[in-house]
């Protein structure tokens, strides 16, 4: 009776777990750039959001800059233009953002002014997310 394993079949257990993980590597990877647009979608929602919510509470005009660096929320009080609130882009998570252009402003009462039909585009390696913003503030995503 022997015990233990031949160099053989530790080799071909070896080549075994490779193909699979070579197999399954791209779908793997798939997977975390789709969950990474999804989840920079999501945070591109939450922004249009809190701008909208920044003007109302401010009771001034506020502009969302978003670019991918930084998503920014600058706000007109009295003759001074302040930074209201700052956060990093999509760089940083290895998103890249299209279509953001000018700044979005946001009028006190908290609609957005000069906006019609704008769209952001979100990407990473194949997973592509598109978030639409209706000229009345609807968001589609």
């Amino acid at each position: 009776m022997r015990s233990g394993l031949v160099l053989f079949e530790l080799l071909l257990a070896v080549v075994l777990a490779g193909l699979v993980a070579a197999i399954a590597a791209p779908r793997l990877v798939s997977i975390a750039d789709a969950a990474a647009v999804r989840d920079e979608a999501l945070r591109v929602v939450a922004v249009l959001d809190a701008a909208r919510g920044a003007s109302v509470r401010l009771g001034v005009v506020a502009a969302l800059a978003l670019t991918d660096t930084t998503y920014r929320v600058t706000a007109v009080v009295g003759t001074d233009t302040v930074t209201a609130w700052q956060q990093p882009g999509p760089r940083y998570r290895g998103v890249t953002l299209g279509g953001s252009g000018r700044p979005i402003p946001y009028g006190p009462d908290g609609l957005a002014m000069g906006v019609a039909n704008r769209t952001f585009t979100l990407a990473k390696g194949n997973a592509l997310r598109r978030v639409v913003m209706s000229k009345y503030g609807r968001l589609t995503y």
